[in-house]
């Protein structure tokens, strides 16, 4: 019975409750309700509301007035005709096991002890037991005892947990005077115990060292002028052909013009002796490591002139030598030629130079534009991973850790295919699969190759893939995708599990 007035708070003021038998009235003792009763102010803030249970149905006449107050001045204030309502059901529960399994908690809906503007919280006490069916019946079974729920509506399962991971839940309001009481129950399950984790594939980066040698064929008749040109070429090229950390090797300079005492005089019979070159290239390119090298052949000449016939004869027997590149190793040739421009117009077709820079003196804009070089393209830089080469997704300790578990990819990053590399290789279609040591869990992945990029256009490639393993209750039961929508079971749905699972 529920009912309010406008006054609050109440003095001199008691209530009384209509017998139906002798149609008399007896005062409301509220220690006596069988559940929470008493004066309390209004959950809505109007008024005083008053609450008192009783044990069975408590019936009157239509038009009696089953409750009145009994003020110390104003005498009897009658109470208003009643109105019945039936609620049904009176108690109802909700149930669920929390993250890990560790804690199961409960939600109770109990329209007696909070309903509109009426608070008067119940006590509860709470058991569960294991199923492997319904939970229906109107008692727990006879092994089973209640304990009180505290605040928190929870409370630990008990351990070990079965291996079906069902359980029934149950709960039933404590009466005031020690009674029966009305037991609501619900079947739960275990929420599948998952571990999720990340791998960033990163493949190689290989950044290819700098090879390099200069070679001069400069005609300055003043011998001051020569040995500062030289000095500042050797110089220059020291300070700017380096980047990233590679390793750099400077080969021998070669001077085509050295002549007798003069370091700047051409003959038209000088050549590059191609054969000792080549092979001085590819045994220096044998004590590096990383499978693509590049050598510079840097060749300055400062006359506007044809090249003799010999020289340029000479420069093509190297660059033929050097397109075999050493068992293990692609080498790529980067020839430059200095010059003002006649030699370059000249030997183009045959020599197919890789840069022409148009220069007749240390003293131009030379140096500017190698440090500009450099700091652009070296070291040349290579990341490749081909497509068909599967990827593991475990480490081999995780995977032995792990064995018969099964698995799914959740997210990636570009995306991924999962695969078998049982013989043959083959996709695995299925959305989730067993961890085993002889098949460990791997994939495919499509990444933009990169082979000998200029390091000012390298871009790193990484695969992100999200993972989870799940090691017990992965089919059959429940649980709450990253998208907030409920799934019934994890192994037989591409869905993963939430952090919060």
């Amino acid at each position: 019975m529920r009912w309010r007035v406008s006054a609050t708070p109440l003095t001199e003021t008691r209530f009384e409750l209509l017998d139906p038998q002798s149609g008399g009235y007896s005062p409301i003792d509220f220690s006596q309700s069988v559940y929470t009763g008493g004066l309390e102010p209004c959950g809505d803030g109007y008024g005083t509301c008053a609450q008192y249970v009783v044990r069975g149905q408590y019936t009157v006449p239509a038009s009696a007035h089953p409750i009145q107050a009994v003020h110390d001045v104003y005498g009897v204030l009658p109470g208003v005709i009643p109105t019945f309502r039936t609620v049904q059901p009176t108690l109802s529960l909700a149930s669920f096991f929390h993250a890990h399994n560790d804690m199961v908690y409960l939600n109770i809906t109990d329209p007696v002890a909070g309903e509109g503007p009426y608070k008067y919280p119940r006590s509860y006490e709470r058991t569960m037991w294991p199923t492997t069916g319904l939970c229906v019946s109107e008692v727990p079974p006879d092994d089973v005892s209640f304990s009180p729920l505290d605040a928190s509506g929870g409370l630990p399962p008990p351990l070990p947990l079965t291996d079906t991971g069902t359980y029934c839940v149950a709960t039933r309001p404590i009466p005031a005077d020690g009674g029966d009481a009305t037991m609501v129950q619900v079947r739960i399950a275990t929420l599948p115990e998952l571990i999720s984790g990340t791998q960033i594939f990163d493949p190689p980066v290989e950044r290819s060292p700098i090879v390099y040698q200069i070679v001069l064929d400069l005609e300055i008749p003043v011998p001051d002028r020569c040995a500062d040109v030289i000095q500042k070429i050797e110089s220059l090229t020291n300070r700017y052909m380096v980047g990233g950390g590679a390793p750099v090797v400077k080969l021998p300079t070669i001077n085509l013009a050295a002549n007798g005492s003069s370091q700047c005089a051409q003959t038209n019979e000088r050549t590059v002796a191609a054969a000792d070159v080549a092979d001085q290239v590819k045994q220096a390119i044998t004590t590096l490591t990383g499978e693509h090298q590049q050598y510079h052949f840097m060749y300055f000449n400062n006359l506007d002139a044809p090249l003799p016939g010999p020289l340029v004869t000479s420069m093509q027997s190297l660059f033929d030598a050097l397109a075999q590149s050493p068992a293990g190793y692609k080498v790529g040739l980067y020839s430059w030629i200095f010059n003002p421009g006649v030699a370059y117009v000249q030997t183009s077709s045959v020599l197919r130079w890789w840069a022409y820079w148009p220069w007749k003196t240390a003293d131009d804009m030379f140096a500017m534009m190698l440090q500009d070089y450099g700091r652009r393209s070296l070291p040349y830089t290579s990341q490749m991973h081909k497509y068909y080469d599967p990827v593991q997704l475990l480490s081999p300790t995780d995977v032995a850790a792990y064995e018969t578990d099964l698995i799914k990819i959740c997210t990636s990053s570009p995306g991924v295919q999962p695969v078998s590399n049982d013989p043959p290789l083959q996709p695995i279609a299925t959305p989730s699969w067993p961890i085993s040591s002889a098949d460990p869990p791997s994939y495919l992945v499509m990444l933009n190759q990169q082979e000998v990029v200029a390091a000012g256009q390298f871009v790193e490639q990484s695969a992100i893939v999200n993972y989870q393993i799940c090691t017990r209750y992965c089919t059959g039961h429940g649980f709450v995708d990253t998208t907030g929508y409920g799934q019934d079971s994890w192994s037989e749905t591409y869905a993963c599990a939430s952090k919060d699972n």
